[in-house]
């Protein structure tokens, strides 16, 4: 290759980008097509046998790298399909693809303002608009942009305890012995008299047992210690209990450990369950925690007005918001924003003026971070926001929203799909049936269901039991807490805390115990949902009460023997593992299947995020769903107490 050859940039660039706009129209156009394929699937020892994944010595050039990216194309899952519902983000939008190309071609390093002026600012003004729209209205107001949503967590994490205790930058980090370290320490002998301690103990940070791991993972790197992110446990609406987050910061107070950090997750991974943002943040201002959001997934509902005004109400207590763009807004991967009320507590906290770098310009982002060069993800949702406007965004949140609504809708036709589908509902029962009350009266969102873009069931094979899991659970919980040898401790480990109900799963003053055991028959191990609320509503509700819910619907039984409980959710778990595998075989749609807490069986997780989706799409999942629960009846023995 000659000096001339390489000064064709241009030419070349415009041979390859030429080429390339024709393979990516023609592969967004497919994947639109009602009969199109998302992937076509192969196994990893299959893949090295089709593509040539050898590194040359000589360049294939031009011409002969066009083959390698045709079947990278084909092999690869396409994301612009409106059927991939696998994960919490979806194919990037057109102005996505864009921006990414813009970006590509400056090749911009925004750590220093004089090397990127356009791409700072446009971050700077993103950011600050970003961060009005959750009540961030001071002049500082803005944020940075970070390679990913646990990326962002961590930064909070790290800018709150150099904040709240600057001297572990310089000296690193020696809290002071705990009570029961110092009682133990001065029962060999040990003094501390006349010795200085540190100003903090053990920095303990809180979050829901739904939280994202990214926390523990910020533990981990901060030399914290993953026993130390405190699970705090949540409602049966996924959601995190306040007085449950204070008893145990008081309770770690009492031990003489320091709690530093409370995160509030808007949007959970699971069910996108959103915490009290507001209660929270008033137990954090009580008790001088920084109080972090982590809105990675829900956070863009602040496009929606109405869903702002109650699910991120409060949000302009938090002191740091993550929200990533690249998921609910279909940026391109990838773009996560931390947003603060005042963006000099960066510098502040993190700086280490690197004068060889940085030479005083106060634009100059990448010395508040954590890295040093840093590329311009901001740039995306900057370009988007001015293609889109924020109505443009709020109509496409508000669309997918509608899917879920429809989808919900499909599902629930039984009666003509043998009562294969069973929705994951929230809540206890009597609760489920006061809420779908007022969301009529009052037209808000049905808190029974998934709350935010997810969409969660089963899938039960034909001539199979209903089983009410959520009854099975309760009993389940109660059961193992009543045998266990030793108390459980009062705080909660690292490990996820299983939901607990906030009110009673049945209705009435009966516990569950005596509920199950005066309806089970003597020829069965399960007990019958409707059996129960046939001999004791009547006499346990009030008048006043019963008139909007007299009668609930069946949910199946629940089993009460330990053993049945164990295989029924292991075949339940192998009937969705076997479905989803099928489905994922096919190529057809992509969805994922999850787990929420040790008793309840995995089940799927559809994520109706892009707003490409169409009804064909919908009724096409069903039917795929149903197709595949077909084929697989055939290679499973439904167990005999699990059998109609």
């Amino acid at each position: 290759m000659t000096t001339a050859d390489l000064c064709q940039d241009a030419q070349e660039l415009d041979l390859l980008i030429t080429k390339m706009k024709d393979l990516l129209v023609q592969y967004m156009d497919e994947s639109r097509q009602p009969q199109g394929r998302l992937v076509d699937y192969k196994e990893p020892h299959e893949l090295e046998q089709i593509m040539d994944f050898s590194l040359p010595d000589f360049g294939v050039g031009p011409e002969g790298i066009f083959p390698t990216i045709t079947q990278t194309l084909k092999h690869s899952v396409n994301t612009f399909s409106p059927r991939f519902m696998d994960k919490l983000y979806a194919g990037s939008s057109p102005i996505g693809v864009l921006s990414e190309l813009l970006l590509a071609g400056l090749n911009g390093n925004s750590h220093v303002y004089h090397v990127s002026p356009v791409f700072t600012m446009m971050e700077i003004h993103v950011t600050r608009a970003l961060a009005r729209l959750y009540g961030f209205n001071g002049e500082r107001a803005g944020g940075l942009s970070c390679p990913g949503g646990s990326a962002s967590n961590q930064l909070a994490m790290v800018t709150a305890r150099n904040s709240l205790y600057p001297e572990i930058k310089k000296l690193g980090y020696f809290p002071r012995p705990s009570i029961q370290q110092r009682r133990e320490m001065e029962e060999h002998g040990y003094s501390f008299t006349g010795v200085n301690m540190s100003t903090y103990g053990k920095l303990i940070a809180f979050t829901s047992s739904a939280g994202h791991y990214s926390l523990e993972k910020s533990a981990v790197m901060m030399g914290l210690g993953t026993e130390n992110i405190v699970s705090v446990p949540c409602d049966s609406y996924g959601s995190m209990i306040p007085s449950e987050l204070e008893r145990l910061i008081q309770e770690h107070i009492a031990l003489g450990h320091t709690p530093f950090f409370i995160n509030a997750t808007a949007g959970t991974t699971v069910l996108g369950a959103f915490d009290p943002i507001r209660p929270c943040g008033e137990i954090a201002q009580r008790y001088n925690c920084w109080f972090h959001v982590d809105g990675s997934w829900g956070g863009a509902v602040v496009f929606v007005p109405e869903l702002a005004k109650t699910l991120l109400d409060g949000s302009e207590l938090a002191q740091s918001i993550t929200v990533n763009p690249h998921k609910m807004l279909q940026t391109s991967l990838q773009c996560s924003l931390l947003l603060v009320p005042d963006s000099s507590i960066f510098p502040r906290a993190n700086a280490l003026k690197a004068n060889y770098l940085f030479h005083g310009q106060s634009h100059d982002l990448g010395d508040g971070t954590l890295g040093c060069g840093r590329r311009s993800d901001a740039v995306k949702l900057f370009l988007g926001w001015k293609y889109y406007g924020r109505l443009g965004y709020q109509a496409r949140i508000e669309k997918s929203l509608s899917n879920v609504t429809r989808f919900g809708e499909l599902l629930a036709q039984d009666n003509f799909r043998d009562n294969r589908i069973q929705m994951l509902r929230l809540g206890c029962d009597h609760e489920d049936m006061n809420h779908r009350r007022v969301v009529g009266e009052e037209g808000k969102r049905d808190k029974t269901l998934p709350s935010l873009l997810q969409v969660c069931f089963w899938y039960r094979p034909r001539n199979s039991r209903l089983i009410d899991w959520r009854g099975t659970e309760r009993l389940w919980r109660e059961s193992e807490e009543s045998s266990a040898q030793e108390p459980p401790s009062r705080i909660p480990s690292t490990a996820a805390t299983p939901l607990i109900d906030s009110q009673p799963y049945f209705t009435g003053n009966t516990d569950i115990k005596s509920a199950t055991s005066s309806s089970v028959s003597p020829t069965s191990s399960t007990t019958s949902l409707e059996s129960y609320e046939s001999t004791s509503t009547a006499s346990s509700i009030s008048p006043s009460t019963t008139t909007p819910f007299t009668k609930v619907a069946d949910r199946g039984v629940i089993l009460t023997d330990p053993q049945e409980r164990q295989q029924a959710k292991e075949w339940m778990e192998q009937v969705t593992k076997l479905v989803h595998g099928r489905i994922r075989s096919r190529g057809g749609f992509m969805i994922d299947y999850a787990p929420l807490g040790p008793y309840l069986p995995v089940f799927f997780r559809v994520v109706l995020n892009p707003p490409t989706i169409r009804e064909i799409d919908l009724t096409m999942l069903v039917d795929e769903i149903l197709e595949c629960g077909d084929i697989i009846e055939s290679q499973l023995d439904i167990p005999a107490f699990c059998h109609i």
